[in-house]
């Protein structure tokens, strides 16, 4: 169970939309969940809940409270640096809390 004191980094989620204007069509990042609270779990190497977790890849885990519709071609914002979704659990498949791993965006 999260407890509330723990969740003190906000984080907003991205879904990228199509958007057409007079130039064509084009694809945009629009605020799915913005200003989320969360917690960050501590990394490890090896075997975890979620499978191998590589080093050289800068992936880092964040619990938040349950919500429907985060998948792993969203984008997560945390202190001005973008990280694209690798997965999504749903703890205990209880509808309480997701775990999101995410990576780095190298640009």
């Amino acid at each position: 169970m999260i407890n509330a004191g723990e969740m003190r980094h906000k984080i907003t989620i991205k879904a990228q939309t199509v958007s057409t204007s007079a130039y064509g069509t084009g694809r945009t990042w629009s605020d799915y969940l913005a200003n989320a609270y969360a917690k960050i779990l501590p990394n490890t190497v090896g075997r975890d809940i979620i499978g191998p977790v590589e080093a050289n890849k800068d992936a880092i885990r964040f619990m938040i409270r349950y919500v429907v519709g985060i998948t792993p071609d969203m984008q997560l914002i945390h202190n001005s640096q973008t990280y694209r979704i690798t997965h999504v659990e749903n703890v205990r498949g209880m509808n309480v809390e997701l775990i999101i791993t995410a990576e780095t965006v190298r640009l």
